[in-house]
């Protein structure tokens, strides 16, 4: 009898993986994935990050730019 168990169990597990990936399938198609991650919401997420960038950027190119004298290795330009 055990033997008949140990048989069974590789295509039962088979078996109800299959249906759980189908019944997943179903239900993702009915109820689309939220907004964060969709095509649109990566495309602003990617804008709001290259928008953070930038404003780094011209922060510290800013600083680098200021005239503020002779500094030691280092030292940051102070505004």
């Amino acid at each position: 009898m055990r033997d008949m168990v140990m048989a069974l169990a590789a295509p039962a597990v088979m078996c109800a993986s299959g249906i759980y990936a189908a019944c997943a399938v179903w239900w993702r198609r009915r109820n689309p994935a939220p907004e964060p991650w969709s095509q649109a919401g990566l495309r602003l997420a990617g804008d709001r990050a290259v928008a953070v960038a930038e404003a780094i950027v011209a922060d510290e190119h800013a600083l680098l730019t200021q005239d503020t004298g002779p500094r030691r290795v280092g030292e940051r330009a102070r505004p």
